[in-house]
């Protein structure tokens, strides 16, 4: 390789990598082709080095987006660490930015019209620091930050134009300007799909950490209505036009016709039939909603009116604002002299309400495009209820979600200089299928001595139920007596119950998974219970085990899995040969937690013999150059 960055990395210490040195190659091919590159990039091959590096000496712009927030700041540091080096040998800065969705960042619009008794004294503390507005960093509750974080609905383009704290806005003022400057983007996938970033014509993107892009995508154009926006963000605004208005049975329509989905903990519910329930939303929250909102419309256009013919003049942006609100025909009006003063008094405290009101509008229009959508059900929409204990509420949140079964359609490549696609378990089959995405194949080789991991079967099915579970006690604590590090990768909740009261074991959910993985890797804890994101996403280093409950199938009541089943089998095709290549993609995930370098190695256990049954996930094994060996009776 001729780079100079690299070069000085491996004189660093840097381990030469064939692998990543093809990855190098590959980036170069398709920035030059302006072509799409999915690369599979098993775990050692030093991927992210293989983008980052030829994008800085290059001296592109780029975009790279990965799955979680999490990811992104591991994003950061590997590019802290290559800036550092590009500087030492050149003198030049690689200006980089991690930018996340709106709904992140703290807008001082929304924050400043609340009450000062309910703003949380760690925010006002946040206000007069350093602080970049980032929700990250502040410690509040999500119930009041849906309250002052930056809404599309609320900061409109023509509202931005004359909001008073526009210089000084964390996102639209200080994160976009520093965007524009940012050769390289570090956003993640649900970002992505928004396509809400500067200049990407002139950008290559990188997706990492594609093997559950459709995932991400799918989430991120999933929408809906709850207990919470219609009661809260709906209602309440109601009550301040209208303070005599009755309530709307919220509570009643969701308690009614869902309550009687949920089985003891289960926070999600597919919902195929959305029939039974239309009429009576349409009666018990609808109608009551639309007789407020022509209402308040009425109030809002006679008080203007009011205060017009009352006006010899009025000021410049007080004028622009009705002119763009569209509430009634300014030319009716015309007599009316405009002046250049700032808004007065009285018109501030119009525009304030003209512009709680488009807010409700809005919020209303959300609800009756989601309404149209529980009439008609299209086939391409998968619908589900879930529901969480809000201590706002003092009840259960409850919320209706619509999503698109594939997000093939509603996400699209075009437009960038070149795309690089890759993941240690990067699919091109998996791609096409769910998202339509079509592009050069490259497998690079893995370089991990797998030949010194143990991979044992246990001769027992999920099926069985009761022998299953004794059998994933008994290789638990069989992994326990070898190893002062195991994972236990799980896939649904109930299974946890089993490994409750384990003396040094931590259950992912009990406190940030980040937290969790450095007290594992620490010694802190012993065993790390888990479920999805402990089959995708950690790295503990050194001697473990690694114990599967089962071959990782995605449940058929996870709602993205139901409605893709469904939908398959409306267009007359195999669902499980779609549910097959996820659990093969998650299983390649799983047994890459165990080998994170070359020193690594450790025992894996499968409490499942169906690997003989489906050959293409024993093909994975023994293509790593594991042996299996196989235990009829555990």
């Amino acid at each position: 390789m001729s780079s100079q960055l690299y070069q000085f990395l491996l004189k660093k210490g840097l381990e030469p990598r064939k692998a990543q040195e093809e990855f190098f190659r590959i980036v170069h091919k398709t920035i030059e082709e302006g072509s799409i590159s999915i690369v599979q990039a098993p775990t050692g091959t030093g991927k992210t080095y293989g983008y980052l590096i030829p994008i800085i000496e290059r001296g592109e712009k780029a975009i790279i987006s990965t799955g979680t927030k999490l990811l992104q700041e591991q994003l950061r540091r590997d590019i802290e660490t290559l800036r550092s080096y590009y500087f030492y040998l050149t003198g030049e800065d690689v200006d980089y930015l991690v930018l996340k969705g709106k709904s992140n960042y703290l807008c001082l619009d929304r924050l400043k019209a609340m009450p000062s008794d309910q703003v949380p004294a760690e925010l006002e503390d946040l206000l007069g620091s350093q602080w970049d507005g980032d929700v990250e960093f502040a410690r509040v509750e999500p119930e009041f930050w849906s309250k002052v974080c930056v809404d599309d609905d609320y900061c409109t383009p023509h509202y931005r134009s004359i909001c008073k704290y526009r210089d000084e806005c964390y996102y639209w003022a200080k994160l976009k300007r520093r965007e524009k400057k940012a050769r390289i983007l570090i956003i993640n996938h649900a970002l992505l799909a928004l396509k809400d970033f500067e200049d990407p014509q002139e950008r290559l993107l990188v997706i990492d950490e594609a093997h559950e892009l459709d995932k991400y995508i799918t989430s991120s154009l999933t929408d809906g209505i709850s207990t919470y926006t219609l009661r809260v963000e709906i209602m309440e605004r109601i009550l301040q036009f209208l303070p005599d208005a009755d309530n709307v049975d919220v509570e009643g329509f969701f308690e009614r016709n869902f309550s009687g989905l949920f089985k003891s903990e289960q926070e999600h519910v597919p919902l195929q039939d959305l029939g039974p329930y239309v009429k009576d939303f349409e009666d018990s929250i609808l109608k009551p909603l639309n007789l407020y909102h022509k209402r308040i419309r009425e109030k809002l256009i006679s008080e203007v009116h009011d205060f017009l013919t009352s006006s010899m003049w009025v000021s410049e942006k007080f004028a622009e604002y009705l002119r763009r609100s569209m509430l009634l025909d300014w030319e009716e009006y015309f007599q009316l002299k405009v002046g250049f003063e700032e808004p007065s008094e009285e018109e501030e405290k119009l525009i304030k309400k003209l512009k709680s009101y488009e807010l409700l509008e809005r919020r209303l229009q959300r609800v009756k495009d989601f309404y149209k959508s529980m009439k008609e059900r299209p086939a391409e929409l998968g619908f589900a209820v879930s529901r969480k204990w809000s201590s706002k509420l003092r009840t259960f949140n409850y919320r209706l979600e619509r999503f698109p079964v594939f997000p093939a359609g509603y996400f699209d490549l075009n437009g960038y200089k070149g795309v690089v696609i890759t993941s240690a378990t990067a699919d091109p089959e998996d791609l096409y299928y769910t998202m339509g995405i079509v592009g050069n194949y490259y497998e690079l080789p893995h370089s991990f001595p797998y030949e010194r991991v143990e991979f044992v079967v246990y001769g027992v099915s999920p099926k069985e139920k009761k022998e299953w579970e004794e059998c994933l006690r008994f290789a638990y604590k069989r992994l326990r007596t070898l190893y002062d590090k195991v994972l236990v990768l799980l896939t649904n909740k109930e299974q946890i119950e089993l490994f409750k009261g384990e003396e040094g074991l931590a259950v992912q959910g009990e406190d940030r998974l980040s937290f969790l993985v450095e007290a594992l890797r620490r010694g802190d804890i012993k065993a790390l219970v888990g479920l999805d994101s402990l089959w995708f996403g950690v790295d503990v280093k050194g001697r473990k085990g690694l114990l599967m409950a089962k071959l990782p199938f995605d449940s058929p009541e996870d709602p993205l899995t139901y409605h893709r089943i469904r939908y398959l089998r409306e267009i007359g095709e195999d669902p499980f040969e779609y549910q097959k290549r996820k659990a093969l993609i998650k299983f390649r995930q799983g047994i890459g937690r165990l080998m994170r370098s070359k020193e690594d190695e450790g025992t894996i256990i499968l409490c499942d013999r169906r690997i003989f049954k489906f050959k293409e996930f024993k093909r994975v094994v023994e293509e790593l150059g594991m042996r299996i060996k196989y235990i009829k009776n555990a």
